[in-house]
């Protein structure tokens, strides 16, 4: 995405995704927030719904994750 974009996570399950800044590394959980990185806590998602994560006004890459499924994480790239 470009700098000062957000991201809008959709959910398609009835699944619940509890959604923070970190990452998940050989299945062990590693919070972290980059410098720059919007503060992501707990944000839940699930159902049909949407969430919107951001905005993201620094360029880098930021590492969200889902803190209840382990190995699943997502990459921001931002421009």
């Amino acid at each position: 995405i470009k700098k000062g974009e957000s991201i809008t996570l959709v959910a398609d399950t009835s699944m619940l995704h509890i959604i923070a800044n970190g990452t998940w590394d050989n299945g062990t959980a590693k919070p972290a927030v980059e410098p720059g990185a919007p503060v992501v806590k707990d944000v839940q998602l699930n159902g049909n719904g949407s969430v919107v994560i951001g905005s993201f006004p620094t360029a880098g890459t930021f590492k969200l994750y889902c803190t209840i499924h382990s190995g699943m994480n997502l990459t921001v790239v931002v421009q």
